[in-house]
């Protein structure tokens, strides 16, 4: 009884301060229509200062990582010798280079002298058409010893042309050239290569300079633009450049943004056609319309407030429309829904007033909590989703503060209109069908004719009643609550088991359409060529070598490497300091001794001058560093794994030691993402459960609605496993989203069963579906139709969007609608139950007699005129 009262204290002081509201609107409805269009059009100015971010490592990396911080302190140390001398292992930042596929047409073996000699003219091309600045590729490329380094250039010289056609060609290693990133699906045989189906070309650019860099750059366009038009008769050719990603994700996102145009056409037609009515005065279809308009304004403004302000648009961004949409549409349902049951009797600004008073409550509930989740997402470390959930969580509240400006203010022009008698296009008087019309054709009278307005059931379409009308003919039936506790556990179970197998992880590939060149390099990349990833153990301090304290310490740091499951003793180490040792000019009898003859060594071994970094005396080894190659390595989990183990080897090491690749930028998500991902969901949830106690203090209540949105958060990780879905930094984004989701639509029923009487719990139950039922699945609906294009789009982001999406208004559909209805007739709050109430057949029985249709309604005996109990939807 306590949380009873404290229960009604609360929805009392709220609905009167939202009544107030609501009145005030009502009263001035054209000055606050034409601020709120006003101010959501000077914010919308904003947008002429919209940049955008296309950058992979940007956007889908943690900020401030770990590998962020090796590689700035790294770059600190050594230069960049990609003018000079390049090996590509020794690059701090991911290497800028273009690179080309071969396959033969017929799939046959490429170690045959026509097929070299077609891959020699396509390469000699590319080396002399291709321009960056008007510079050629000999002007631009990564130079080793005076020489251009182009990656499976060996092909071309005349000591593999005589291999070849001796059948001699050694493998992996030929001479002191590794074989393995340049033949692909090969077949060996006593360690001499016999076959190779793939040949890689990978020409390696300068970046050590800014305008080197640059040119660069724009040569890889170039190079892109010049092997689209290759024409070949034995070769297929696929190709990509060092930021193809970045570009073709971009390109996916702009080309999709036509299915926002579509998706608000659809919108505008649902609306319509739901709030539509065969009656010229009480037709609601310019509210529907005014709601989608109302949405747009909110996105409009949140786009040009978050631009003005410097926050960059990423791709993902381009989803936001969508969501929003889905959202904005499912208030204008409520607020359409509590218009139909305010007071028929009273003025157009004292309806607006209990319109407000029930569904103001409504929506500023599921407003709050959607703007809560994204304003938690918006702490995110990664980027990506920081920038998403700033423009989604301020368009969410421009849409909320539109509804309740611009949008009550069309309601109360809207009823000013109905009350005026007036046509709902022509706004001229209307004539009552009965006693003005007579004998007037159908058209006439389909086109001039109205009828005043008597009851709820005049002011609510077909569509808006239905389904809560059908949903109560069987929700109480006992077979039916079995059968769906039933399914809600084994829905439970199968989601349980999804989760726990729900993996981690971005496929880079995914982030592209099916048709995108780079999709079919990346593919055929992945597929037939080993990845191996070179790991650079940088030992950062002054040290002295020729001591055997030092010398045990990398050893005993090598060694542990080397056992690493995913390096195995393959014997792949690159290390000056092994080949040092076993050179003559060896000779630790002292540290300056050391030096001395390790510079003398250094001289005749360029491939290690990268790797030594001497003190300002030149007297001193500052820093060095030696370079595993790991073990094919592909999958993202073990990719995170491995690099968590390097660098706790390090850290066990007594030296001072970074273990670093430029891949571990992208390894940074895959340990990431996880924690952060609870981390933000379990903070989401934590504030929503505090909000939703503030707006429905009852502590049932709040259990149930915890319940559920914990049940349906499981169901969408769970089946996101099922759906081919992991989680990544863009599946992110569509959990912190449904988190706020996921509480929408059980609000509506708890607190519908709150606000309505009933003498048992299934009585209850039916008048909480008559009155949120509608709005709930019209705001499904609508939210599907906002999402449904995305099936039809080529960009992962959004594809994986509408998945999620899909998840979470099913679920949430099927626990607000099924499963709390089931769990409210059984234990839910009957504290507010009055004795004399009427069963839900009495009471149809007399909404029918009086013309009303909700038993949220009752008679006044006085005045014998409806009057409000209460509404929440």
């Amino acid at each position: 009884m306590v949380c009873w009262k404290v229960y009604n204290k609360v929805e009392r002081v709220i609905g009167n301060f939202f009544a107030r509201y609501g009145e005030l609107v009502g009263t001035y409805p054209w000055t606050v229509l034409t601020v709120s269009v006003l101010v959501s059009g000077l914010l919308g100015i904003g947008l002429v200062n919209l940049t955008f971010e296309s950058d992979v490592e940007k956007v889908y990396t943690p900020s401030d990582s770990q590998a962020s911080q090796d590689r700035s302190t790294i770059k600190n140390i050594f230069d960049d010798d990609s003018g000079a001398n390049f090996y590509s292992q020794s690059l701090v930042e991911a290497n800028l280079f273009g690179t080309v596929i071969f396959e033969s047409k017929n799939a046959s073996n490429l170690l045959t002298v026509p097929y070299i000699h077609e891959i020699q003219s396509i390469y000699d091309q590319a080396i002399t058409n291709v321009l960056g600045n008007r510079m050629n590729y000999s002007q631009l490329c990564a130079v080793r010893g005076s020489k251009c380094v182009v990656d499976g250039d060996i092909i071309f010289s005349a000591n593999f042309g005589q291999l070849l056609v001796r059948g001699n060609i050694t493998y992996p290693l030929l001479g002191n050239i590794s074989l393995e990133s340049i033949f692909g699906d090969v077949i060996i045989q006593r360690g001499v290569l016999q076959s190779a189906k793939f040949i890689k070309l990978v020409f390696n650019l300068r970046q050590d300079t800014t305008d080197s860099r640059d040119n660069s750059k724009l040569w890889e366009k170039d190079f892109v633009s010049h092997l689209q038009n290759i024409q070949s008769t034995l070769l297929d050719v696929t190709y990509a450049h060092s930021k193809s990603l970045d570009e073709e994700l971009t390109s996916n996102i702009s080309g999709d943004i036509l299915f926002v145009s579509l998706t608000f056409t659809l919108m505008i037609v649902y609306a319509t056609f739901v709030s539509m009515k065969c009656d010229c005065l009480l037709d609601r279809q310019n509210l529907g319309r005014a709601g989608v308009t109302t949405t747009g304004l909110g996105i409009l403004a949140s786009f040009g407030l978050v631009s003005a302000c410097g926050v960059e648009f990423v791709d993902i961004v381009g989803v936001m429309p969508f969501l929003v949409l889905g959202i904005g549409i499912d208030d204008m349902f409520i607020l359409l829904a509590g218009l139909a049951e305010a007071p028929l009797n009273e003025t157009p600004a004292k309806r607006v007033a209990e319109t407000m008073r029930t569904s103001g409550v409504a929506i500023t509930i599921t407003s709050l909590t959607d703007i809560i989740a994204f304003s938690v997402g918006a702490s995110s470390v990664f980027p990506g989703v920081r920038n998403f959930c700033i423009y989604t969580g301020i368009a969410v509240l421009f849409c909320y503060l539109n509804f309740v400006t611009f949008f009550i203010a069309c309601i109360a022009i809207n009823e000013r209109r109905v009350s005026a008698e007036k046509h709902c296009c022509l706004c001229c008087h209307t004539i009552e069908m009965k006693d003005k019309m007579g004998a007037a054709s159908r058209l006439r009278r389909f086109c001039c004719g109205g009828t005043a307005l008597t009851s709820v059931s005049d002011m609510q379409s077909l569509l808006e009643r239905l389904p809560g009308q059908i949903l109560i003919k069987f929700i109480t039936l006992t077979p039916v609550k079995i059968i769906t506790l039933i399914s809600f556990a084994v829905y439970l179970g199968v989601a349980i088991w999804g989760a726990t197998n729900f993996k981690q992880g971005l496929d880079t590939t995914n982030l592209v359409s099916d048709d995108s060149y780079y999709f079919t390099y990346n593919l055929q990349n992945r597929k037939h060529f080993l990845q191996r990833i070179p790991v650079s153990f940088v030992i950062d301090g002054t040290l002295d070598y020729s001591k055997v304290s030092t010398v045990n310490s990398i050893d005993s740091l090598m060694t542990h490497v080397q056992n690493d499951k995913t390096v195995g003793n393959n014997n792949l180490v690159i290390s000056w300091f092994d080949s040092f040792r076993s050179s003559p000019v060896y000779n630790n009898t002292s540290e300056s001794q050391f030096v001395t003859n390790l510079k003398l060594f250094l001289d005749s071994n360029e491939e290690f001058k990268n790797d030594v970094r001497f003190d300002s005396t030149s007297l001193r080894i500052r820093a060095s560093r030696v370079y595993v190659l790991t073990n094919n390595l592909v999958d993202s989990t073990e990719q995170g794994d491995f690099m968590l183990r390097m660098r706790s080897l390090t850290e066990d090491s007594s030296l001072h030691v970074i273990a670093y690749s430029p891949s571990f930028i992208f390894y940074e998500q895959y340990v990431a993402i996880l924690p952060s991902t609870l981390q933000t969901v379990g903070i989401a949830v934590a504030v929503i459960f505090v909000v939703t106690a503030l707006f429905m203090p009852s502590p049932l209540l709040i259990l149930y609605v915890t319940v559920s949105m914990v049940m349906i958060m499981t169901g969408i990780f769970g089946f996101m496993y099922f759906w081919d879905l992991t989680l990544s930094s863009i599946t992110m984004i569509h959990v912190i989203m449904s988190v706020g989701f996921s509480v929408d639509f059980s609000a509506h029923i708890c607190h519908a069963f709150m606000t309505v009487e009933g003498s048992t719990r299934d009585e209850k139950v039916k008048n909480a579906i008559l009155r949120s039922g509608g709005p709930i699945w019209n705001g499904a609906i609508s939210s599907i139709i906002g999402i449904i294009m995305l099936v039809f789009s080529k960009s992962y982001i959004f594809r994986s969007f509408f998945r999620v999406m899909l998840l979470v208004i099913l679920f949430g559909v099927g626990h607000a609608t099924f499963f709390l209805p089931v769990v409210l007739s059984l234990i839910g709050p009957m504290e507010n139950t009055k004795s004399d109430s009427k069963s839900v057949s009495d009471m149809a029985s007399m909404s029918s007699r009086l013309g009303h249709s909700n038993p949220g309604l009752h008679t006044d005996e006085e005045n014998k005129s409806p009057k409000q109990i209460s509404l929440q939807v």
